[in-house]
């Protein structure tokens, strides 16, 4: 009986025991961190993500999200947090959106601070979950960047290209019978980062065919390799122009009208018809010729002559090129660039941005001399005979200019005089007015003087006068008296 009892606790604490051991299994969870890149642009967002995995239902959590503030800044999510979950879920996941600010190494951390089951029991897993990226500036990125822009390899299936292919060699060439009409180019890149293009199939015509195929590297810069494959023509029709062999473009798809006045037809060069355009106003025809690199342009045709064609458009003027003889006196020939193109002009002025050319309006077929102005780019007729009148106006204006020019540095001059002549004229009489007041303060002082003295004098003359006054009187008396006496006398 009492072993049988020993027998029943063993038995009981071993189910106990698996019991517990199975429960503390089931209570276990993992956690990741990851990042949407390992390498960040400063001003650019970078997500984190974390996920949260159970054996068994979660319960309850509670974690922070730890970042670097001096390399990047929270966008969105929440950094603390402690979610209580209903008892469905094995997992969860949380993201952190973030913009990086500066370069250098930034780490971010996932830190859990208690997380248990639904039963309520501690889930067993990694506390603390960290990254680390790197953080670098658009400079510091484009730097990087691959500049590698070569091929390892070029060929064109079923034929052999001259010269054999060196990455360093850029333009090749290959020769094919007349019936040729397709090849396919292969190539492969020195960089697996840099990009191709003009690989793959390419249809050719009779004559030159020049295929670009461009290399890109990862910074952007480019390398350009040229195949220059020639389709044999079985009668090709070869024209002089200027000393330089052309060929004849015999396949119209490859010609472009240059405007709308010019209609498809054909014309017989060496008695074989050629695709041809014709203005039906100017009478004018233009064929395409192809020089040795396979390069198209339209050339005017008249009498087995062929002159290559140079259109302009002014404010819908389109003329062409003329070269004529009746050159305005005074003006020099020079060559001048046009909306890309060379052309023949005369110059009166080698420091004037006009020119004359001859050129004929092909919506009218008339042929004028147009005056070119190079510094706005228009153009219109020139009149010799009003550019004369215009001249003779800007002579006279030129002129009367300089007559004003000329009264006005007199007037400067006159004035400038008058007012040094006003000025010396001015202290002079200052100093004479100083000098006349000296003198006349002496004249006044002096008249004083004689004043007093000729009050003097008149006072005296007056007291003379007086005494002379009374001096006769005197005398009147006493010849009275003695006439008295004498009366008396002559009385007795």
């Amino acid at each position: 009986m009492k072993f049988f009892k020993k027998i029943s606790l063993i038995v009981l604490f071993a189910i106990i025991a698996i019991y517990n051991i199975t429960k503390c299994d089931a209570a276990s969870a993992s956690v990741s961190l990851t990042s949407s890149t390992s390498k960040a642009v400063v001003g650019n967002y970078v997500t984190y993500t974390v996920k949260i995995s159970s054996s068994s239902l979660l319960g309850s959590l509670v974690y922070k999200f730890n970042y670097d503030t001096s390399k990047l800044t929270l966008v969105s999510g929440t950094l603390n947090a402690a979610p209580v979950f209903s008892g469905k879920e094995k997992s969860a996941t949380y993201t952190f959106k973030f913009k990086a600010k500066a370069s250098g190494s930034a780490t971010v951390s996932f830190v859990i601070n208690e997380a248990l089951d639904w039963d309520g029991n501690n889930l067993s897993m990694n506390k603390t979950t960290s990254k680390t990226i790197s953080i670098i500036t658009q400079a510091e990125l484009e730097a990087s960047y691959s500049k590698n822009n070569y091929l390892s390899s070029l060929s064109v299936d079923g034929y052999e290209i001259s010269p054999s292919f060196n990455k360093d060699t850029l333009e090749y060439s290959l020769t094919l019978e007349n019936d040729i009409r397709l090849i396919n180019i292969s190539g492969t890149k020195d960089d697996s980062k840099s990009s191709v293009t003009g690989l793959g199939e390419h249809t050719l015509v009779e004559g030159i065919n020049k295929i670009d195929i461009i290399v890109t590297a990862q910074n952007g810069s480019t390398r350009t390799y040229i195949l220059n494959v020639t389709v044999k023509e079985l009668t090709p029709i070869v024209v002089d122009v200027n000393g330089t062999q052309y060929n004849v473009v015999r396949k119209k798809e490859l010609l472009t009208s240059p405007n709308s006045l010019y209609k498809e037809t054909t014309i017989k060069i060496n008695n074989e018809d050629v695709p041809a355009f014709i203005n039906e106003i100017t009478n004018v025809t233009l064929v395409g010729l192809s020089d040795s690199e396979g390069n198209i342009n339209l050339y005017s045709y008249n009498n087995d002559v062929f002159t290559l064609y140079k259109e302009f458009s002014f404010n819908k003027i389109i003329i062409t090129e003329e070269k004529l003889s009746n050159i305005p006196s005074g003006y020099n020939e020079v060559k001048i660039t046009i909306n890309n193109q060379e052309v023949t002009a005369y110059q009166k002025d080698d420091s004037s941005n006009f020119y004359l050319i001859f050129a004929k309006n092909i919506e009218n077929g008339l042929i004028n001399l147009y005056q070119y102005d190079s510094k706005e780019n228009t153009i219109q007729l020139f009149n010799e005979q009003e550019k004369e009148e215009t001249d003779k106006i800007k002579d006279k204006n030129k002129i009367y200019e300089y007559i004003i020019i000329g009264m006005g540095i007199i007037l400067v001059a006159t004035y400038t005089y008058l007012l040094v002549t006003t000025l010396k004229t001015g202290k002079k009489r200052e100093k004479k007015i100083k000098s006349n007041s000296k003198i006349i303060d002496k004249e006044i002082k002096e008249k004083d003087e004689f004043t007093e003295n000729d009050i003097e004098i008149t006072n005296l003359l007056e007291d003379t006068s007086q005494d002379i006054e009374n001096s006769d009187k005197i005398e009147d008396d006493v010849s009275l008296e003695k006439e008295k006496k004498k009366r008396k006398k002559r009385k007795k």
